[in-house]
């Protein structure tokens, strides 16, 4: 397990009740197969809906999505991904989405390819001195960003968006093994109401940045690619999980303008995006 501070102060036992769980979750591995190499891309089910798939396909957004990579739409398997991903969090305050059923295609892809995410946030201003702005983004969405986007339209327009997080279902290959690349929650909610099979966009990485597995708090190569790696249906096994509350957390993005005068490089200011 790894570090993680807002677990070890609210789970609600001791150390010795951890470890008791700790050794029973580590049975339970034990106990299972050893991961053999299957596809979780069901191609039966991807040419039966592919003039679905074929529609979403043509969506702008996706495209610009995944501009760098090598990626498809296809339909595949819950049960056969791999996680990454250590920990789902869920706000007692807000209902989970509606679940279409198993079989019912277009509310499945429109579920695996939604809408943009929210970037409803709340601009703090603080300070007031003439010569320098500090303000920061509250939000509630913990994967909002601030991005520099050059092709901003109209003159003296500053070339920044925010970007809600990818809105895809997304689901990649490494090395052989399929990984939930991003859409936790949904494959959860899924999984507990008995659906599987949905599309997803499939990509196919070059490398663990590709895979997206690169912060602190994912699962690490060695445990990824083991005999018996994380799988996203183990977030449903009350004997590998552990339940517990903690303090709600928001994102939020600080910005500090200063004001200064420097001398002029001729060089330096041709590398430069005149706006």
């Amino acid at each position: 397990m790894d570090e993680y501070s807002y677990r070890d102060g609210a789970a609600g036992f001791d150390s010795t009740e951890l470890a008791a769980r700790i050794r029973r979750a580590n049975t339970r591995l034990v106990e299972r197969d050893r991961y053999a190499t299957t596809s979780a891309l069901l191609e039966q089910e991807t040419r039966d809906i592919q003039p679905l798939l074929a529609m979403a396909t043509q969506r702008e957004d996706l495209h610009l999505e995944y501009q760098s990579l090598d990626w498809t739409l296809g339909v595949v398997d819950l049960r056969l991904l791999l996680a990454f991903q250590r920990r789902l969090i869920f706000s007692p305050s807000r209902q989970a989405s509606f679940t279409p059923k198993q079989g019912d295609w277009p509310g499945l892809i429109s579920l695996a390819v939604s809408s943009q995410r929210s970037t409803e946030h709340l601009l703090v201003h603080n300070g007031s001195d003439t010569d320098r702005l500090d303000i920061s983004l509250h939000s509630n969405n913990p994967d909002l960003q601030l991005r520099f986007t050059p092709k901003t339209s109209g003159y003296g327009a500053l070339p920044l968006s925010l970007y809600g997080g990818s809105p895809f279902f997304e689901v990649a290959e490494l090395r052989g093994r399929w990984f939930l690349r991003d859409g936790y929650h949904r494959a959860y909610h899924l999984l507990q109401a008995g659906v599987d099979r949905i599309p997803a966009v499939v990509i196919y990485a070059r490398s663990i940045e590709e895979l997206g597995a690169t912060t602190p708090w994912f699962f690490h190569d060695e445990q990824l690619f083991s005999d018996r790696p994380p799988r996203v249906t183990d977030f449903l096994d009350s004997s590998m999980i552990l339940r517990y509350e903690r303090t709600a957390l928001r994102k939020v993005i600080r910005i500090r303008v200063e004001e200064s005068l420097e001398p002029f490089d001729e060089i330096q200011e041709g590398q430069g995006d005149r706006l």
